[in-house]
């Protein structure tokens, strides 16, 4: 999920974008005058450990030191191997498609069972072994 704000005719306003599937769906929040919309914006920008659902996955580190963007490989790979569906929502709404990808191709982290399954879930193609 992501905060995309707008200028149009000289006014600023906010939409949150999220993916559904293979499409990216924008809501309109509204004009970032509105001190409703500045606070929701800013809510959403302060959003910085994991939510408290996912911490039982992460029973070997302490959550609160966990950094969604400095350990976004870390917390993507635990979720993918260990997380329901709902957590990989989360996942998909808190990181990017790109960087979910990125976590697929090059960790070393995800078992092979797990690599092949999410290659799948998410349409890629996984490469097959010579």
């Amino acid at each position: 999920m992501s905060i995309v704000v707008r200028t149009i005719h000289g006014r600023q306003y906010a939409y949150v974008s999220r993916r559904e599937g293979k499409r990216m769906i924008q809501t309109y929040l509204g004009p970032m005058s509105r001190p409703d919309v500045q606070a929701a914006v800013d809510g959403l920008f302060e959003e910085k450990g994991i939510p408290e659902r996912l911490r039982r996955l992460f029973w070997d580190t302490d959550p609160e030191s966990l950094d969604l963007s400095r350990h976004a490989t870390a917390i993507i790979e635990r979720v993918l191997e260990m997380g329901d569906l709902q957590d990989v929502r989360w996942l998909q709404h808190r990181y990017t498609g790109t960087t979910i990808a990125q976590v697929l191709t090059l960790s070393k982290g995800l078992s092979p069972r797990s690599r092949v399954f999410w290659n799948l879930w998410f349409g890629r193609e996984e490469p097959c072994a010579p």
